[in-house]
């Protein structure tokens, strides 16, 4: 069972860049609370929103998966400056 407990996690994101410079993340890898490793594979990208936090330039994907045999929707958030990715909040 994969139960992802924490906002703003720290995970490992495999994606694709167009040639114009676009994301589209694929997957995302977490440890969970046990220290293993979890793979989460994103079925479709819902869209994208650009957002700008105390100064720093953001993009957040509302994606969606399937977990634990159940469709989930949830956001994953890439934060320009620093090149890193977060497992934002769970929608459902």
């Amino acid at each position: 069972m994969i139960f992802i407990e924490a906002m703003n996690l720290p995970i490992q994101t495999f994606c694709i860049c167009s040639t114009f410079g676009e994301f589209t993340p694929l997957r995302f890898r977490f440890e969970d609370s046990e220290h293993t490793v979890q793979t989460i594979n994103i079925e479709k990208v819902l869209y994208v929103k650009e957002i700008n936090y105390v100064g720093r330039e953001a993009y957040v994907y509302t994606c969606k998966a399937v977990i634990d045999d159940m469709a989930r929707l949830f956001e994953i958030k890439y934060t320009v400056g620093s090149h890193k990715w977060t497992f934002y909040r769970m929608l459902d």
